[in-house]
């Protein structure tokens, strides 16, 4: 089938501004990108009578056919006005630091990303036995291929396994650093607040991915690793996907305190 270039801006319905890191795909596909720090975007399709979603953090889901996006025009993204019950954290009843997930002290195994899509996410499932107030999240990383990546930070409910809603009301977005190691990310400012499982992934909203972005991680009996091509593709488990994939353990962590 016949590819199209579909480009346009994402803007705030009120304001008429700019929306950056906006999601933007076509499930059914597994296609999509992520705009800009200005709003644009540019998305190559093949033709069809598709649907596309437009998502973003603190405004209304949209769903518009194709043919709404042939002629450039401005997409228009509502704010999202409901109330939500106002919930008061005292960090002073949190006072048991605890570290969810895996801190690997060797460099061992890399993996990394391996689409060209922005969009593209890699997580790791975090088991949270009690609840707890997030502090912070890190990444461990082998080697740094590109200067100029920025990721956003997703913390993502996931009990029973299945991939809920996004826990951080606000975008976290960080640039790759140029150096090897861990790199920090300070969450108390969110006020993330975890009581069942959690998928912490990173991802690929900006910048070109020539080389690309290892992550230090380690063969086990196990693996907690999830990763989806772009903005809106399912997630899947790494092992599941890849036949005879060794079971890896991803070195991605939170830190936070336990409810004393």
């Amino acid at each position: 089938m016949a590819q199209q270039l579909y480009e346009g801006r994402v803007v705030d319905a009120k304001t008429g501004s700019g929306i950056p890191f906006v999601n933007i795909g076509v499930p059914a596909l597994g296609a999509g990108t992520v705009s800009n720090e200005e709003g644009q975007y540019r998305l190559t399709l093949k033709t069809g009578d598709h649907t596309i979603l437009f998502s973003s953090i603190g405004y209304e889901r949209l769903e518009l056919p194709l043919l709404d996006l042939i002629n450039g025009s401005e997409i228009k993204l509502n704010p999202k006005t409901k109330v939500l019950d106002e919930v008061v954290i005292n960090p002073s009843r949190y006072v048991n630091e605890v570290l969810l997930g895996h801190k690997l002290n060797q460099k061992g195994n890399s993996i990394g990303f391996s689409g060209k899509l922005l969009g593209t996410e890699i997580g790791a499932h975090i088991k949270v036995k009690n609840e707890t107030l997030l502090k912070s999240a890190h990444f461990m990383v082998n080697f740094i291929g590109a200067d100029s990546l920025l990721f956003r930070v997703n913390i993502y409910d996931f009990s029973k396994g299945k991939l809920g809603d996004k826990l951080n009301a606000e975008n976290i977005a960080i640039k790759a650093p140029q150096r090897k190691g861990t790199f920090n990310v300070n969450l108390e400012p969110y006020d993330i607040l975890v009581k069942e499982d959690v998928l912490l992934s990173l991802e690929w909203i900006q910048g070109i991915n020539n080389e690309g972005l290892m992550f230090r991680s380690k063969k086990g009996t196990g693996t907690n690793l999830y990763s989806r091509r772009t903005s809106f593709a399912p997630f899947k488990k790494i092992a599941d996907e890849i036949n005879f994939a060794p079971k890896l353990k991803i070195g991605f962590y939170l830190i936070g305190t336990e409810k004393g």
